[in-house]
């Protein structure tokens, strides 16, 4: 397994960057010290990464492939989506799916989940984390470990074990998946796939303060 491309060299401010970017900015979502809405520094850090990404990074066709095993990349999703449904049926007592019809908001980001937060959120800890630090961590063990735990401390504002635990699955699975395939299309179908999955089950309400 083999990491994606990474900068020519190590710059020093590589590291306050990823202190600031993925551990200040949730900090400071959790104790609710942002005085603008909570989207404008979303957007912001998409068009910090995003600009960066289109400036520094070649031009690359696999960016967008497709190609991937998708029968492990589907029969994963199956695995974890009956792993999950198992747990709300044992331990979750508001049913197992996602009351949609009376909850009109939840269906509306169903429907905008894929392009405005599964897409713009590989962009930022996939794409732009391993290309950016690829100097730092250059042992895939550790550039996964490393992506997984800073992506699961992103949602830390959640304030929810359950939050936590499935970003931590979810976030190993996505690394991994695009540290194979190194495209961002298809870890952004993947990451659309487990989402959607999340927000029509009876663990909506736990995600749903994001929205």
């Amino acid at each position: 397994m083999s990491l994606p491309s990474e900068p020519a060299k190590f710059r020093w401010y590589y590291i306050p960057e990823l202190i600031i970017l993925f551990i200040v900015i949730p900090v400071l979502y959790l104790f609710d010290t942002i005085p603008v809405h909570k989207v404008i520094p979303l957007v912001a850090l998409l068009i910090y990464c995003g600009s960066i990404l289109l400036i520094k990074k070649p031009a690359n066709a696999s960016r967008f492939s497709i190609k991937a095993n998708w029968k492990i990349i589907l029969a994963l999703f199956i695995t974890t989506s009956i792993a999950v449904y198992l747990f709300i049926y044992l331990y979750v007592s508001k049913g197992l799916f996602a009351d949609l019809p009376e909850n009109r908001k939840l269906l509306y980001m169903i429907l905008m989940y894929p392009l405005l937060s599964a897409f713009p959120q590989e962009v930022i800890f996939r794409e732009f984390f391993f290309y950016r630090y690829g100097t730092l961590f250059r042992n895939p063990a550790w550039m996964v470990a490393v992506n997984m735990l800073l992506f699961s401390f992103a949602h830390i504002y959640f304030a929810s074990s359950i939050v936590i635990i499935f970003t931590l699955v979810a976030g190993t699975i996505f690394a991994i998946t695009y540290m194979r395939t190194r495209s961002l299309l298809v870890v952004s179908i993947q990451h659309s796939l487990y989402g959607l999955m999340i927000l029509t089950s009876g663990l909506a309400q736990h995600f749903y303060k994001a929205f």
